[in-house]
């Protein structure tokens, strides 16, 4: 009885590791090294880079601060729609 038990538990545990070692490559694995690889592009199309100190330009003010607002008006609409669906189930 005890050695078929721990038959059963071998087996088990044998399953458990062969399909914890196969699957799909997580998302990590696949972008490993790109920022390495963004950074020496980088460099190779612009070796002077270090020379220029101009500030990055990009979105003026107005069009940043609407984004903003966007971003938190998302919030307080999903907050809304979640309490709603609450208040709905009670």
């Amino acid at each position: 009885m005890l050695s078929r038990c721990l038959m059963i538990i071998g087996v088990i545990a044998f399953t458990m590791a062969i399909f914890s070692c196969s699957g799909a490559t997580p998302l990590l694995d696949r972008n490993w090294g790109r920022s390495y690889e963004t950074a020496n592009y980088l460099q190779v199309v612009d070796p002077d880079a270090e020379k220029h100190l101009d500030p990055v330009l990009g979105l003026d003010g107005t069009a940043a601060n609407h984004n903003v607002r966007k971003y938190r008006q998302s919030f307080k609409e999903s907050e809304q729609k979640e309490i709603v669906n609450i208040l709905k189930l009670q």
